[in-house]
């Protein structure tokens, strides 16, 4: 950040976010450094008047004036840490070189689509679910509230054996598999570099000073915070299985019937820990994961390259995955990888040691969706029959 200023302020530009948070921080920055400037002097006069025997009556008095300065110092020192670490919290990762430039989703490409569309309308998968037995909504809204569920019979069975693929698939493939903590403080999401941008998205334990993940990407990482691997052992693979919350805040109105858009749903999530010279390759593989699973599931897809205007904060490169929704006679996100590059590294101070000269550096951070229960909504839509029925496979019936 200090040394290239320029190129933060390009890419917060790319992002539709303002430049001026550069210069914000900075200044605070520098608020800090000059303060740390003048109490080090302090610091090292106070440990030479400590030193010896006995001070004399004019060392005592010079020895209170300076513990009377750091005192002063370090409280204004505290604050201007916090401001400039606060303010560098706000600014988002950079953007790849190879990021389509665009407000919101105008930028967003379709790089690829692959299977055939079977069906070009149909009924939503709520309809469907509720007729079968399957689905209760209005007993969830009762005694939850909105965008709640009571998941019922086979396709209960059914998103089981989807989540449960899922995880044999990415254990095949030197994932290590994990069931994380399904509550966390905020400083974990705030490394992950979820705070403060989604601060009003998370559902939060405010008793205990807790909160409820939107995914387990962020407690993964939390796994290795403050620890250096060996390159050798690098990739590192996760895979998460965990129950997830979010409040969907600015999404009122948008999917209210049904189960697309809920405040809770259970999810399947790989992460990633690898060398900056092997980042690319890792994004590539975590996305043809997920497309191998999708055609697994005989899904129609595309692939969307994913433009700077609607990046997360915390990726410098973004591919979604979209499913055939007949109901709605378009593509729908069920999946989305990310290169963090060494955006999260830096915070949680994820290292790792060469293996040729000893040196440290940052470790790159990826994560990718492997499965959500858009997958089952997916399915269902995709294979229902003209009565209504759905022809599930006997394996997910119960």
């Amino acid at each position: 950040m200090r040394l290239h200023p320029e190129l933060v302020k390009e890419s917060l530009t790319k992002r539709g976010e303002e430049p001026k948070l550069v210069d914000e921080y900075l200044h605070l920055d520098l608020a800090w450094r000059q303060l740390s400037g003048q109490i080090e002097p302090l610091r090292a006069e106070k440990n030479k008047l400590s030193r010896g025997g006995k001070p004399a009556s004019m060392e005592l008095k010079r020895a209170q004036a300076v513990n009377k300065k750091i005192t002063a110092l370090e409280g204004k020192l505290k604050k201007a840490d916090l401001a400039a670490k606060t303010a560098l919290l706000s600014i988002p990762n950079l953007v790849a070189d190879d990021v389509p430039v665009g407000d919101g989703e105008t930028a967003n490409t379709v790089v690829e689509k692959v299977g055939k569309i079977r069906l070009t309308e149909g009924r939503p998968h709520h309809e469907l679910m509720v007729g079968a037995g399957w689905l209760d909504l209005k007993t969830a809204a009762d005694w939850s509230g909105s965008r709640y569920r009571y998941l019922k019979g086979d396709a209960a069975w059914a998103h089981l054996q989807i989540m449960g693929e899922a995880l044999r698939c990415a254990v095949h493939h030197g994932f290590t598999p994990i069931i994380p903590p399904v509550m966390t403080r905020a400083e974990t999401l705030e490394k992950a570099g979820y705070l403060p941008f989604l601060n009003e998205d998370f559902f939060k334990v405010e008793r205990d000073e807790l909160l409820l993940p939107g995914t387990s990407e962020q407690t993964l990482l939390a796994l290795f915070a403050s620890q250096t691997l060996k390159e050798e052992d690098l990739p590192i693979r996760l895979v998460g299985f965990s129950t997830c919350f979010r409040r969907e805040v600015g999404s009122y109105g948008k999917d209210v019937e049904g189960m697309f858009r809920q405040h809770q749903f259970d999810k399947v999530e790989m992460v990633s820990f690898t060398t900056p010279d092997r980042s690319a390759e890792e994004h590539e593989f975590l996305v043809s994961m997920e497309e191998n699973f999708v055609k697994k599931l005989g899904l129609p897809y595309q692939k969307i390259l994913i433009g700077s205007g609607d990046l997360g904060s915390t990726a410098a490169k973004k591919i979604d995955i979209e499913v055939w929704f007949p109901s709605q006679q378009r593509y729908r996100e069920t999946h989305s990888a990310s290169n963090c590059t060494d955006y999260q590294a830096r915070r949680f101070g994820i290292k790792y040691r060469q293996k040729s000269d000893g040196r440290e550096g940052l470790v790159h951070t990826l994560n990718g969706t492997l499965a959500t229960e858009r997958l089952l909504l997916a399915y269902i839509e995709n294979n229902q029959r003209p009565d209504g029925s759905v022809n599930l496979p006997r394996s997910w019936r119960v």
